[in-house]
């Protein structure tokens, strides 16, 4: 009998359901908190009711910063840095000719782990308010550099992404799509209500949580793609050797 070193076994599609719960559980909590704030309860029934009614308006609103969902979304975000990174090395190792690229979607996933944490972003909407019209969908005038952020990515990696085989293709192309459809998309489509109708009402809370909830699932969706392509290209797993 061979003696085989021990290994953790991850299954994708588990990972993806998990983490579709969470970011399910989040939203509900976040939708539930602001109509409490906007509408009320009945009554309170003591300080620990007033209590958790103040964790659920304040610490689960998904378009607040320095909260529990902006922790999850800085680690989902974190998660497919370091399978990037890890793909990457691999990638170095047998010299393959997209190994930058690999490495360059780690350093990425880092950085906007990084900003989702300290919520970097969000800075930039005055300073851009000098530069453009911020009505509308661009209230968050922040999206403007993001959209030339994502035309300058789609540039640098679509060939990268074409280079797949027709699964692996659309795993990538469609959990992209996703993300960035929530990320800037959803981020217009919230700036446009809010330039509507104002930041501090029940209807943008919801957009917005439904909106911050799209770029968690892209994310989710990345991290499965990830998963699968290990274990379809690496199926003893990721070894790591003493120098």
């Amino acid at each position: 009998m061979t003696n085989q070193p021990p290994a953790i076994r991850i299954k994708p599609l588990r990972v993806l359901f998990l983490l579709l719960g969470l970011i399910a559980l989040l939203v509900s909590l976040s939708i539930w908190g602001q109509r409490i704030k906007y509408f009320g309860v009945a009554d309170i029934r003591g300080y620990w009711h007033e209590f958790f009614l103040d964790l659920l308006m304040s610490a689960f609103y998904l378009d607040a910063e320095s909260n529990i969902p902006s922790f999850v979304n800085a680690l989902l975000l974190f998660i497919p840095a370091l399978l990037f990174s890890l793909i990457g090395a691999w990638k170095n190792s047998i010299k393959d000719k997209f190994r930058f690229h690999w490495i360059g979607l780690g350093a990425l996933f880092l950085l906007l782990s990084f900003d989702e944490a300290a919520a970097l972003h969000e800075r930039l909407i005055k300073p851009m308010r000098n530069f453009v019209d911020a009505g509308g969908v661009f209230h968050f005038a922040w999206v403007v550099p993001g959209l030339i952020a994502v035309a300058l990515f789609a540039f640098a990696y679509l060939f990268f992404f074409l280079n797949f085989d027709k699964k692996f293709k659309t795993f990538f192309i469609l959990s992209f799509s996703v993300y960035i459809a929530g990320a800037t998309g959803g981020e217009m489509v919230s700036g446009y209500v809010a330039a509507n109708l104002g930041l501090k009402n029940f209807t943008y809370a919801v957009v917005a949580s439904l909106e911050e909830s799209v770029e968690m699932i892209g994310c989710s969706l990345i991290i499965y793609a990830l998963l699968e392509y290990i274990k379809q290209s690496l199926p003893e797993g990721l070894l790591f050797k003493p120098s």
